[in-house]
């Protein structure tokens, strides 16, 4: 079994876990949009899962985010206090954007990846 490395920090992640997980992301965010569209806005709030949500999934893709750049109806007011939340528990890591100092960036720490690949590898549908 090859163990995955760089990011993960000493967890021990393999291929499987990672496929699986990558797999599974595109499933819950699809969900997610689906239930705005059927539910309507605002019913839902779950601004810590939403955030991890994004960021895993903008990890996956490469990307870094700002805090706007979030997919939740939350007020950005929220946002921050739940980003401050992850970023003290090791979950994510935020920083301002050193052109921009008002503009925060968020991302997924290695640590918060993992738990996500976790969480998601175990997940059926």
């Amino acid at each position: 079994m090859r163990v995955a490395a760089d990011w993960r920090k000493g967890w021990l992640v393999n291929d499987e876990l990672i496929s699986r997980a990558d797999d599974q992301i595109g499933w819950i965010l699809e969900i997610r949009r689906k239930r705005i569209d059927i539910f309507g806005a605002n019913l839902f709030s779950d601004p810590a899962w939403d955030i991890l949500l994004d960021l895993y999934e903008a990890r996956q893709k490469g990307r870094k985010l700002k805090l706007e750049d979030l997919q939740t109806d939350a007020p950005g007011s929220t946002l921050a206090r739940w980003a401050t939340v992850l970023a003290d528990r090791g979950l994510i890591n935020c920083e301002l954007d050193p052109a921009e100092r008002s503009v925060l960036r968020l991302e997924i720490s290695g640590k918060g990846a993992i738990m996500m690949s976790k969480l998601l590898q175990g997940l059926r549908h």
